[in-house]
């Protein structure tokens, strides 16, 4: 019994351990129109430790497919892409953002309206997982973002 306790608190301690080698601000995911296939997550990740640290996927249920992209200028024009990781540098923060990295969504299984929230799971490279919840925003398609967001649907 006391090696069992033992064991439960050392993986407690190493689930704790790893949740603050990380951490999540920012994050949300872009509503959608009436029927809209797609849409995308944004977030920022910080890693508090020594060492470079990839998120090489996420998932959730509201799509049948999640996938991490990010925009590259091929031709003269801007294209998305899937990328099979972003990294997160030591001691640094990464910020999967309109016009850059973000997690895309396709084919979702029901509108995004604001006030929603979603759980995604991030998938890190050192096999740790970190469950998020994100909420649901309106974004304004009058910014400039918000116009890259649109073309962004077009691609896919």
């Amino acid at each position: 019994m006391k090696r069992l306790l033992m064991l439960a608190c050392a993986c407690l301690f190493s689930i704790n351990s790893f949740a603050s080698d990380l951490t999540v601000s920012d994050q949300y995911i872009r509503a959608t129109p009436p029927h809209a296939k797609n849409s995308a997550s944004f977030l920022t990740i910080a890693n508090h430790t020594n060492t470079n640290i990839k998120l090489v996927g996420a998932s959730s249920d509201i799509a049948k497919r999640v996938e991490l992209h990010n925009h590259i200028k091929e031709d003269g024009m801007m294209k998305m892409r899937q990328v099979e990781a972003v990294q997160i540098a030591a001691n640094s923060s990464t910020s999967l953002q309109p016009g850059g990295y973000h997690i895309m969504f396709l084919g979702l299984n029901n509108n995004l309206t604001e006030g929603q929230s979603v759980k995604v799971t991030l998938y890190f490279d050192n096999g740790n997982e970190l469950n998020i919840d994100a909420p649901v925003k309106k974004i304004n398609s009058n910014k400039k973002q918000g116009s890259t967001e649109m073309s962004h649907q077009a691609h896919h």
